[in-house]
């Protein structure tokens, strides 16, 4: 089972002149500890207008940094917006394969559509186009990487013959994945091709969806992709603690992201035009405000992983049990300081993906002391 850590970059109010700067740079710090611990994969979101919950607007730029601060991880879009007001797919094309150029060939695409109404309306985005775009986009990025000239005619958009360079360095092209949320979204990608990014926070739903999307690829009939990516990965809240006190805050930053994602998809749960009430609240597994459970409620929940290394490590082997190929985390949640964010991926990696994959070689003289003071401090 591989591990990976996905960035919001998530920035609580009240907010200071150095808000944003603390929060990429620190980031970078944790991401560089990650790629000497033996972390698999680091993924990034492309999100718009989500203030507090997610100031990550422009991931490509970010990994340009990624990709110069770290050697082995994996650097992953999770994921890039298709629907085309977003993003034209010949930029999202060429923008990959620059960063796969400049990460040695360490880049990984995943792609969605957005589930928010604060995004899809802030970009005049049509709600029933949005799955033929994000099809239409995948067949254009696929040809742009791998066909001397494109050449596409679509229903939602046409491209005269064009030469499309830089190509990706990874051959035939780089994994793809597919952000699901939709019930209907993991067949598509199973018939797709794509690999599973699962952001469902109900376990119950994560079991029965990854049944789904097993038994539609051995069916497969619509591959786009050149390569198959046929692996499901999921994301947790995780922290490692080695006291009370860290485990509080760990508890409480699980407690801010829960609460703070019910508030967010209320909008497109009143407008009923993407998903079905019923499915997002228990997508998002909303049958109560974060804030109104302990901390034994939340320290129990399915997709919360705080504790010592020896309890994460064993509330992780039901993932490993049922097929998950890769363990997500999310790691820099709410308020969580960013040291404690440092001291828990060094647990991580120095206890828990040893167990899980013993043959992996992590440095053992990582220093993360530079991580004790917040970063503005040092300007």
């Amino acid at each position: 089972m591989q591990f990976g850590m996905l960035y919001e970059m998530q920035t609580p109010r009240p907010w200071t002149k150095l808000s944003s700067y603390n929060i990429y740079h620190e980031a970078l710090a944790q991401i560089e500890l990650a790629d000497k611990l033996g972390f698999d994969y680091v993924w990034e979101v492309e999100h718009h207008f989500l203030e507090e919950y997610s100031h990550s607007p422009a991931p490509e730029v970010f990994y340009g940094a990624v990709s110069q601060r770290t050697k082995d991880i994996r650097i992953a879009h999770g994921v890039r917006l298709l629907p085309h007001r977003f993003n034209h797919p010949i930029k999202v094309a060429v923008q990959a394969a620059v960063l796969d150029i400049m990460s040695n060939g360490r880049m990984d695409l995943g792609t969605g559509r957005s589930t928010t109404a604060q995004e899809l309306d802030g970009f005049g985005i049509d709600y029933d186009r949005t799955r033929l775009e994000v099809r239409e986009a995948l067949d254009v990025i696929v040809k742009a990487w791998t066909d001397e000239i494109l050449e596409y005619e679509g229903e939602t958009i046409t491209v005269p013959p064009r030469m499309v360079v830089p190509k990706p360095i990874q051959e035939p092209h780089p994994p793809m994945w597919m952000a699901c949320t939709a019930p209907d979204s993991y067949e598509m990608a199973a018939n797709r091709g794509l690999g599973v990014l699962s952001f469902n926070f109900n376990w119950e739903q994560v079991q029965k969806t990854m049944q789904i999307y097993r038994d539609t690829c051995k069916t497969r009939n619509d591959v786009v992709t050149k390569v198959i990516n046929d692996r499901f990965s999921g994301v947790v809240m995780c922290h490692v603690s080695e006291n009370e006190e860290e485990e509080r805050i760990g508890i409480n930053g699980a407690r801010w992201f829960l609460h703070n994602i019910a508030k967010l998809f209320e909008p497109l749960m009143a407008k009923n035009n993407l998903y079905s009430y019923e499915y997002l609240r228990q997508l998002f597994d909303l049958s109560q405000d974060a804030n109104d459970l302990s901390d034994q409620q939340l320290k129990d929940h399915p997709m919360v992983t705080v504790g010592n290394p020896d309890e994460v490590s064993r509330k992780l082997e039901k993932f490993r049990d049922n097929g998950l190929d890769q363990v997500i985390f999310f790691k820099q949640m709410g308020e969580i300081p960013h040291q404690n964010v440092m001291r828990s991926i060094r647990r991580i990696g120095e206890h828990i993906i040893p167990h899980y994959n013993p043959h992996k070689k992590i440095a053992t003289d990582v220093d993360v002391r530079f991580a004790e003071q917040p970063l503005a401090a040092a300007k």
